[in-house]
């Protein structure tokens, strides 16, 4: 662009300023005093000085004839070679303009005039442009005498001027017609500021350039909240790397429309150390789109940019930093009418994208042809020069490869525009797609795979578009649709409905498309259509689709041939009227039921005979029919009888026994007859066909029947009880006995030896005492006495013997503790309700327990924490809870006992606390392998037990249950985890009502 200008001497310039000054100082001067041309001057002297004075002047008369002129004013206009001292202005110029005599006349009465640009042409044809100036001279007699004109040629000036007009129009053209916001961002002491933005940005983010350039946080508001921080870390790696920025995000505009975007730039740091950032924002929303469409069927990938900038009003300077910032590469293409091709201007992005420089490509216009596939020059040719005829926007795509053997598919898009010398040149980019063909390629393959499958199903498939209100046209059909009509897929496309079916029937088939984009989603519906001159019955489906804009373009519809059907349909109807009469004469309810809606769908007279509701009262109850008229208690049970309804398999009939409310208030019992009549297409049941019988009479004879087996079981079962209660009674009556007998035999004898230790332990003491006095004062004993004293070990004996003693204590103390447990656990004397401290009783079981406790080599010792709370003495019956405490126990041991791996120690934990004050809460514990949740409802059970045989008789938790829940009016009951443990809770009240006597 450096060509455009013309260079002037900078001395040369400022010699010239000086002269034009003070030649108007002196025209001034003239205005101001008016002096006449001879007075301050001699004519000599004013000669020399207008001859060589570097600006054209000439002095005219009255009658515009010259007076003077310099040497200047002849060579500019050509005059060096003519005599014009006397001769008229207008004869020596008569094709002069008219404006120029009427400035003349104006000047020569007293006026001043000038101007700083004026175009002169000369004969030669070419223009001069020239500033000049006119003022009228006095005589002495302060006449005018006429007129000095003075004029200076600018047309270099000019010339310059014009040159860089059209750079900046050339670039201001590529700016309007770059399908992106061109701008340049700075960073100012840490504080990002707009300097330009292009009016594309209102386009992209629906702010307005001035918006942006005055608050930059304006657009960063409109990033979207999830690509924030990508967007900021993108700028942040740029910068810090030094690398080009690019960035690809969402933003949401002011409306709530979100759009995709791309920017682009090489960050750049001035003199000052201020980052800038000077590149392009491209609005990629279509893009993305049609990305995300691979799954769409027969749409087309269309992506238009539409760019509209208005005046740009910055520098040369900066528009030529913004478009070498700019990816890709910007250019001026031009044909000439010989069909002559250059380029008369390429942005630096061409280094990056085709690897050349933009002189290379200046110089030679065919050099980027030699790059370009060989298959594709034909078309990009054939393109260009429809686009010179069309004056079409041109818009190409091709492939490269570039000088280091990289391939690339590139797209160009520009705007021509003829020129006056009969040029076209077109203002465009050329940018890299190879991303976006890949991503064509792959919905192309998707295609593909969707036609096999649009060819090969046999079901009619036809598509149209919508060209108006009122009118479809075919863009195509499937095999199937041609093999049913006879008519040729090339045929049908771009005919109207009517074309196929006819003016009457292709109306009623354009009202239906009418109908599926007033609704503006899919329908289904039946109709009769004559194809081949035969009516058919067909299903149709008709979906519409929608472009971006949310505007239906399209309608894909599929048809199935259900004429059978409809014939079938028919005959059924008939059918059914001959069933309808059978039905009402049946003495039962025949009914037909949607298992979904739960609603009744048919039903014969009998129900109305038989349950007293007429007709329309059935019929406006409508879904609340079954919940209106069904016992509260039987709802349950129907929907799980539905349920399995649902679920069944053909044929197979399902049973269920309910009751009715009839009109009259009354119950009444139905037993329906059930079987599936109609399934979706998953298989699951949707309506059933049922025949209820009415059976009230018969269900209450079994009522009566079931309640007499009722209280004839509870008799059972409270004999059975009775019986073993009585049985155990007496087992544990004759136990306690025993074991009352056996403590106090075992009592005696053991009160008499441990009544003799206390005085042995003496006498024994007293031997030995003497026994040491012997040794002190005796020390040589006889021989006979020392082999005595060393064949019995008499020190070994002295100490021996104490020990001995002590043990035999201790061994008394434990029998006393086991014959005084045996003792409170019979109770024997503590038959009926007594206050006991419930503690001892738990302690005594334990005791007695002691042996199952300790370790044995099958299994480790079992360890029992107590954990017992300030409790009162409390009423019950010892010798029965008790029983209970042993029982638990028993079973706790077992349960441990069962574990086979052990892991963690085995324990029993015994809790005691009271409740509310007024009640006792025992809790036993154990950290066993757990109870199955089946079982546990069964534990109380007499007789059950899941013990080996011989091991248990099952009545043990049965008994304790009775003797809690029964006797002391409390609570037994089970919590068990698998895995964890099982834990038994006793609850009884501290105090007991009396016995009536």
């Amino acid at each position: 662009m450096n060509g455009d200008y013309i260079t002037v001497d900078r001395n040369t310039y400022e010699s010239l300023q000086q002269e034009l000054l003070e030649l108007r100082q002196a025209v001034s001067s003239l205005k101001q005093n008016k002096l006449s041309a001879p007075v301050g001057y001699d004519h000599k002297q004013m000669s020399l000085f207008l001859e060589y004075i570097p600006a054209a002047i000439a002095i005219f008369d009255l009658q515009m004839c010259y007076l003077s002129a310099n040497r200047r004013w002849r060579e500019d206009y050509g005059l060096k070679d003519q005599e014009i001292i006397g001769r008229s202005h207008y004869e020596i110029f008569p094709e002069i303009p008219q404006h120029w005599p009427e400035i003349h006349q104006k000047c020569l009465k007293g006026e001043f005039a000038k101007c700083e640009e004026d175009s002169f042409h000369r004969t030669d044809g070419t223009i001069e442009w020239i500033k000049w100036e006119i003022h009228p001279w006095y005589q002495d007699s302060n006449e005018i005498g006429g007129m000095i004109m003075f004029t200076e040629v600018i047309t270099k000036r000019k010339q310059a001027e014009i040159a860089l007009l059209k750079s900046e129009k050339r670039l201001r053209d590529i700016a309007t017609n770059l399908p992106g916001a061109i701008f340049q961002f700075t960073n100012r002491n840490n504080v990002w500021a707009v300097d330009y933005i292009s009016d594309f940005i209102w386009e992209l983010a629906g702010i307005t350039a001035n918006e942006m350039i005055a608050d930059f946080h304006k657009f960063i508001s409109l990033v979207h909240p999830e690509d924030f921080n990508n967007y900021l870390n993108s700028v942040i790696a740029a910068i810090q790397n030094s690398t080009p920025w690019h960035y690809e995000g969402r933003l949401i505009k002011p409306n709530g429309e979100i759009t995709w975007w791309q920017g682009d730039s090489t960050p750049t740091t001035n003199e000052k150390g201020e980052i800038i950032f000077c590149g392009v924002l491209l609005d990629i929303t279509a893009r993305k789109t049609a990305e995300a469409a691979l799954k769409k069927l027969n749409e087309e990938l269309e992506h238009k940019v539409e760019e509209r900038t208005t005046a740009w009003r910055k520098s040369e300077a900066r528009l030529q930093r913004l478009a070498d910032n700019v990816p890709g590469m910007m250019y001026e293409f031009c044909l000439s009418p010989d069909e002559e091709m250059s380029f008369n201007y390429v942005s630096s992005g061409c280094r990056e994208l085709l690897e050349l420089t933009p002189e290379e490509i200046q110089q030679d216009g065919l050099l980027v042809f030699n790059y370009i596939h060989p298959q594709d020059i034909p078309e990009i040719k054939d393109r260009i020069f429809q686009s010179a005829q069309t004056l079409d926007n041109y818009e190409a795509e091709w492939r490269i490869k570039t000088t280091s053997h990289i391939k690339k598919w590139v797209k160009a898009i520009a705007k021509p525009e003829v020129q006056n010398n009969g040029n076209i040149v077109w203002y465009g980019c050329l940018f890299e797609i190879t991303k976006l063909k890949q991503a064509e390629s792959k919905l192309q393959e998707k295609e593909e795979f969707l036609r096999s499958i649009y060819e090969g199903i046999t079901q009619i498939i036809f598509v149209l578009d919508t060209m108006g209100e009122d009118d479809f046209s075919y863009v195509g059909m499937n095999r199937t649709a041609e093999k049913v009509t006879g008519i040729n897929e090339k045929d049908l496309i771009g005919k109207s409905p009517r074309y196929v079916h006819g003016e009457i029937e292709g109306q009623k088939v354009i009202n239906r498309y009418k109908s599926c984009i007033k609704l503006g989603k899919a329908i289904t519906y039946e109709e009769n259509l004559t194809i081949k001159n035969q009516p058919n019955w067909w299903l149709t489906t008709l979906h519409p689709i929608k472009d971006n804009d949310g505007n239906i373009y399209r309608i894909i519809g599929t048809t199935i041939d259900i004429t059978e059907r409809k014939k079938a349909e028919a005959a059924l109807q008939d059918s059914q009227d001959f069933i309808e009469r059978i039905a009402n004469f049946s003495p039962n309810i025949i009914y037909i039921l949607d298992l979904e809606e739960k609603r009744n769908i048919y039903a014969n007279r009998e129900i109305t005979n038989l349950l007293g509701y007429s007709l329309s009262e059935i019929k406006s109850m409508g879904v609340n029919l079954i919940p209106t008229i069904s016992h509260p208690e039987d709802v349950e049970k129907m929907q799980a009888h539905w349920q399995r309804c649902m679920n069944s398999a053909d044929g197979e009939t399902l049973q269920v026994e309910y009751r009715i409310r009839k009109a009259n208030g009354e119950w009444c019992w139905l037993y329906s007859r059930d079987t599936v009549f109609n399934r979706h297409e998953n298989g699951k049941g949707k309506e059933i066909l049922g025949v209820a019988t009415d059976i009230t009479e018969r269900k209450k004879s079994e009522i009566l029947l079931q309640e007499q087996a009722e209280n004839l079981k509870n008799a059972l079962r409270d004999l059975k009880r009775t019986q073993t209660q009585l049985i155990h009674s007496e087992k544990m009556s004759s136990l306690g006995n025993m074991v009352a007998g056996i403590a106090h035999e075992i009592n005696n004898p053991v009160n008499f030896i441990h009544g003799n230790l206390f005085p042995a332990y003496e006498y024994v003491e007293d031997l030995l005492s003497v026994l040491n006095l012997y040794q002190r004062y005796f020390p040589e004993p006889p021989e006979e006495i020392q082999e005595k004293i060393l064949d019995v070990e008499l020190e070994f004996l002295k100490e021996d013997l104490v020990k001995l003693l002590n043990s035999m204590r201790v061994g008394t103390d434990r029998i006393r503790e086991i014959v005084l447990s045996l003792r409170n656990f019979s109770r024997l004397d503590e038959a009926e309700v007594k206050e006991v401290n419930i503690h001892e009783g738990i302690d005594s079981t334990l005791m007695i327990l002691q042996n199952r406790l300790k370790a044995q080599p099958n299994h480790p010792a079992v360890s029992v924490i107590r954990d017992y709370g300030n409790i009162p003495l409390i009423k019950c019956y010892p010798g029965q809870m008790n029983q209970v405490f042993m029982n638990i126990f028993s079973n706790a041991i077992d349960a441990l006992e069962e574990v086979k791996l052990i892991t963690k120690p085995r324990e029993i934990r015994i809790t005691t606390k009271m409740i509310n004050n007024s009640r006792l809460a025992i809790r036993i514990a154990d950290n066993g392998s757990g109870i199955p949740p089946e079982i546990l409802t069964k534990l109380f059970d007499p007789f059950f037990t899941t013990k080996d045989v011989g091991k248990g008789t099952g009545l043990g938790l049965s008994i304790s249950y009775q003797i809690i829940v029964d006797k002391h009016k409390g609570n037994l009951y089970c919590h068990s985890t698998l895995g964890q443990g099982t834990e038994f809770v006793i609850e009884i009240p501290i105090t007991q009502a009396a016995k009536p006597k």
